[in-house]
Parts: C-alpha cells; sequence; structure tokens
C-alpha cells in the first residue's frame, strides 16, 4: 500500500458479511472506514495449520505440534459494479489491485469478517481476485485473502448495541402501599449488554427498585423510566396511585 512502511524490492507472485478498509498495517481502520463489499454468496476460511512432529520419545508415540497458520477466506459475491458511500465497487478495488501490483507495492487491504459472533480482522492481502460474470450494476466475483502482517490479526466477539427499549405495560394502576411489576424488552433481544436502570419522577408518590417492581405510596401521577446502560436509550410507563 502506498504510503506504508516496507519493502517494494520484492513482488511476490448476514450470517456472514464482508467489510474492507484501506490502509497501512500499523493502524486499524476506524469505524466509520469499513465498506461493504457486497453480499457473499459463499464464504469460507481454512487456518491451514502447519504442523511438524516432536523426535522427543513420548511413549512411543509421535507427537504433532503446530507451528504456524496460513489463514485464507474465500469468497464468491454479489457486488455493485461501482461504489456507494458504504459500498465498495469492484471496479474500483480491480483499479486499486492492479495499480498496486504495477507500482511493485503488495494489493493490500484490511478485512473484516463477520462469521456468526464474532469478526475475523487482519490486514491481508489480496491474492485472488476473478470476474464470476454479469452485466448489469450487481455482478458476481470472487476473492481470496492472505493474512499480509500477522500482528493485525485477532477474532474478536461481535458487540451488538442496544439500539432500544420498551417498557411493559406503558400504563397502570396501582394502589398505594401496592405493587405492580413493570419490564423491558431490549431491542435486539441479543444485545451485548442489557442492564437498565429504573427511575422514578417522584418517588413521593411510587418508587421502582432496581427489578422495575413500582410500589405505590400515595395517590398521584407519576413517570417510571427504564434507561439502558448501553446507549442511554429511553421508556417510559405512565403509573396512577390510588388511594388505599
Amino acid at each position: 500500500m502506498e504510503g506504508c512502511k516496507g519493502s517494494s524490492s520484492q513482488l511476490i507472485g448476514r450470517a456472514k458479511t464482508l467489510e474492507l478498509a484501506y490502509g497501512c498495517a500499523d493502524t486499524q481502520p476506524q469505524e466509520s472506514d469499513w465498506k461493504l463489499l457486497g453480499l457473499p454468496t459463499s464464504a469460507t476460511w481454512d487456518a491451514n495449520p502447519n504442523s511438524l512432529n516432536s523426535d522427543a520419545d513420548d511413549g512411543g508415540l509421535t507427537v504433532t505440534m503446530i507451528s504456524n497458520a496460513d489463514p485464507t477466506y474465500s469468497i464468491d459475491l454479489e457486488v455493485r459494479q461501482n461504489d456507494r458511500s458504504d459500498e465498495f465497487g469492484i471496479q474500483q478495488y480491480v483499479k486499486y489491485f492492479f495499480d498496486e501490483i504495477m507500482a511493485r507495492r503488495q494489493p493490500t487491504v484490511w478485512m473484516r469478517f463477520h462469521w456468526g459472533d464474532y469478526y475475523h480482522i487482519g490486514y491481508m492481502n489480496t491474492t485472488g481476485l476473478n470476474d464470476g460474470g454479469g452485466v448489469k450494476d450487481i455482478v458476481t466475483a470472487s476473492l481470496e485473502l492472505k493474512l499480509a502482517d500477522g500482528q493485525s490479526f485477532q477474532i474478536v466477539k461481535v458487540d451488538k448495541s442496544v439500539t432500544g427499549v420498551v417498557v411493559s405495560p406503558t400504563s397502570a394502576n396501582v394502589a398505594a402501599g401496592a405493587k405492580k411489576q413493570l419490564s423491558t424488552l431490549i431491542v435486539p433481544s441479543d444485545a451485548s449488554n442489557t442492564d437498565v436502570t429504573w427511575t422514578s419522577s417522584d418517588a413521593t408518590i411510587a418508587t421502582v427498585d432496581d427489578k422495575g417492581l413500582v410500589t405505590g405510596v400515595k395517590a398521584g401521577n407519576v413517570t417510571i423510566t427504564a434507561t439502558t446502560a448501553d446507549g442511554g436509550k429511553t421508556a417510559t410507563s405512565a403509573i396512577t396511585v390510588t388511594a388505599a
């Protein structure tokens, strides 16, 4: 990649999504830098571990050890020919590939491969790039990526941020001295952090504990609010406290 440290003296010939970003190996992209490269129709990865056998005597049995691995990602995808603000276009990527080769640089790119609940992230070399056909805006293509910088590689659990919260019921009556249980629905349901904080707009009328249990104190109207720890999303329930 132009501007990156390294020698160019030697040239070496929605369950799953693939995002790419330009940059150098020593600086991981910001969230806004990642762009989707189409939609995979087939996406596989292979750790390609290299093994060796120990000469040590271990009860007369050979011991196999892993010396290193060569992570390889092979993706068939449907992709746009032209760029969008949040997507890579395959034509631009092909031009980048050949520009780098002809300049005696490596066609490297940051990869973020979403596989299940995890991201595979690494600074990769483009070792395969094929046109799969198509003449419209959406075409097919194949891509192979291999690790270009070992220190960049990591597998991290996807952080599923909270986008909203709903309190149930949204309104209720409770007598002074009586109790009413409120509940929350976090969106998405598999968010990483589902903690909420409960508050009452007037604790002299009704209180609420950390589990959403409301206790009426005296007659009046009060708003109970649930606030998510992740993102500060809020939802409310209107409570009317009646005299005992």
